[in-house]
Order: structure tokens, then sequence, then C-alpha cells
């Protein structure tokens, strides 16, 4: 079934104005509304009436907890979320949330209250979250999450394959001519974590003149600090990887810096790859190879999701999933592996 960004896409304006097309708004140019006719006509677009009840006067403010907006993944994400809800004539209000403290139902409660969102994003580790969930439920505010463990009965998803990306960055280091590979693991449990280092693992198994080394396996926890000290166990000494696949982008920077602390080059010591294709990817030197998560494509479907799901006392409606593609970024942070 085609959504608004399918007409968006195919008519190649934004969201915002196809929204306009259909409402005969007096300020778009008559070429650009026929394109987007055009577009419906081609793809059977049917608008919900739920989409019509939310153009017409529902909430324009949609909610989006963090837990860490400091993060390279949660400021990409929060970024691009800014320019789809923008775009889409919805207004963005982000929180932060502690799951954690021990008044966290009335961080939310107080959270709904200012905002009056009657939908709610949860970004990772939130998305995993039942009682935040249900919490939603109970106010009968409609969840989207972002990239959880699983598709969930009371929430819609939008998610990318980490497995698949991950065991692709691997195979690239693989196919480079790198049999000693290590990884560093995101914080235990979190679902990104799990898929991307069996997607990592998969992937060694897999291949012939390779193996999965437990030593060469060690935690990261996505954050900066703690993966130097990782990296320096894994590197220190004759005994090493050639290539690392750290799982996010802040610990791959981490990885580059405690290389060339030891003495070590990147990429013709040791090749390293991350993962989100966040800003330190391309600030850093060299470069880094990365799989990019599609940011905003995911805030549009988002919003998408959101446009198309009615709220309010006694509504219903079915959980959808979708799943975006990514992107490997290959640049000059790997390289076959020394011959010497």
């Amino acid at each position: 079934m085609a959504t608004i960004i399918d007409v968006a896409n195919r008519a190649g304006v934004s969201i915002k104005t196809v929204s306009r097309v259909m409402n005969n708004a007096k300020n778009v140019r008559a070429n650009t509304a026929e394109r987007v006719r055009d577009a419906i006509r081609e793809l059977n677009y049917q608008p919900s009436t739920a989409a019509r009840e939310l153009r017409s006067g529902r909430s324009r403010f949609i909610g989006m907890l963090f837990s860490d907006p400091s993060s390279g993944f949660q400021a990409k994400l929060h970024h691009a979320a800014l320019e789809a809800c923008s775009e889409a004539g919805y207004f963005l209000a982000a929180g932060l949330f502690d799951e954690s403290s021990p008044d966290w139902s009335q961080q939310f409660k107080d959270f709904q209250r200012r905002t009056r969102s009657d939908n709610v994003v949860l970004v990772p580790p939130l998305c995993d979250s039942e009682a935040l969930r249900q919490e939603l439920a109970s106010h009968e505010i409609a969840a989207v999450v972002i990239s959880p463990s699983a598709s969930f009965a009371d929430a819609h998803t939008v998610r990318m394959d980490d497995y698949g990306a991950a065991r692709e960055i691997t195979q690239h280091l693989l196919d480079l001519g790198h049999t000693r590979l290590g990884h560093l693991t995101g914080p235990v449990g979190h679902t990104a974590s799990v898929q991307r280092r069996a997607g990592f693992e998969d992937a060694i198994k897999d291949h012939p003149s390779a193996e999965v080394r437990e030593d060469w396996i060690k935690p990261g926890q996505f954050r900066f600090k703690e993966a130097v000290a990782s990296a320096e166990a894994m590197l220190s000494g004759p005994d090493r990887p050639t290539a690392i696949f750290a799982a996010n982008d802040d610990t791959a920077a981490a990885v580059c810096f405690t290389a060339a602390r030891l003495g070590l080059r990147v990429p013709d010591d040791l090749s390293v790859a991350g993962f989100d294709d966040v800003p330190i990817a391309t600030t850093m030197w060299p470069p880094l190879t990365t799989i990019a998560q599609p940011f905003e494509a995911m805030a549009r479907a988002m919003v998408e999701l959101i446009s198309e799901t009615p709220t309010g006392p006694g509504q219903s409606w079915e959980p959808r999933t979708m799943t975006i593609g990514h992107e490997l970024k290959v640049r000059a942070s790997t390289s076959p592996p020394s011959k010497a």
C-alpha cells in the first residue's frame, strides 16, 4: 500500500507539499501540483481517515524520549526527526528520560502534561521498555519504537537490519584479506549490540581461513572512554588482530586513538570499521569506513506512521513495521593487511 512518502518521492517533492496539494492550498505551483496528482493516481494512494483528522486539527506535537541525547546515534536521529517533522508540519517535543529513576512514571506524566502530544517515539534503549509502552497505552498514546529488539503488539516499529549490516561490513574486511578480526561490542543486552555481534561472528564462521576468537571480542559500551581500555588490551603485544569492527563510530574512533598512541598506523597496521556514520566518521583521520544508518528515512517513516494512526479515546489501530535499508561507506580507515 502506497504512503505519502511514496507519493512525495515519485513527484520529487516534500511530504509537506503533497499535503498542501491534497488540501488544495493556493501557494503551490501548477506544474508541481500536477506532478503530485499524477503520482497519487499512479500509486493509487488513499490517505487514511486518521491522516485527514490530523490535518484538520489534531495535536501537531510529536513526543520523542531520549535517554542519552549526547550519543552520536541519538543526536543524529534527533536532527533527522526535527527535519522530518518540520517538513510534514509537525513540532517535535524532545524529552530526556531516565527509566531507572524511581519517579520515571511521574517524569512521563509531566512530559505529557507539558506537550499534550498524541504520539510518542521511543529511542534506544527506551524502545524495549515494556513498562513505558504500557504507560503510553494506558493514556491512549500511540507509540513508535526505533530499532527495538522485536516487533511489539502495542507499537509501530521503524528499524534497519543491524545483523545484515554488521555481516556486510565484516565481509568487507574479510574480502580485503583480513583473517584476524576483533570486535568491540555495545552494552550487554542492547539489541543493536546483540545483532551486530551476531553478524560479525557469522560472517567469520563462514570464512574458511578466519575464526572467532573470544579474546578479541571486548566491551566498548558504545562509549569512547570504555572502548579505549578495551582497544588497548586487544592491541598491546604482538598477538593482535589486523582489523577491528567496532559496534559504533564513537568506539571506532577510540580504536584509532589507541592505535596511534601505541604506534600503529591506520590502515597500514590496523584496519578499523565502525557503525552509524555520525559526524565523527568523516571529521576524524583517516575517515572511517562504516555503516550509514538511514536516519533521514527512519525519521520520515516515523512521521508517516504517526500521520496514519488514529489516537484518542476508543481508537484502534494495527501496528506496522518498516525496515529501512542501510549503506556501506568504504573510506580510508580500511585496506588490505600488511604483508610485513
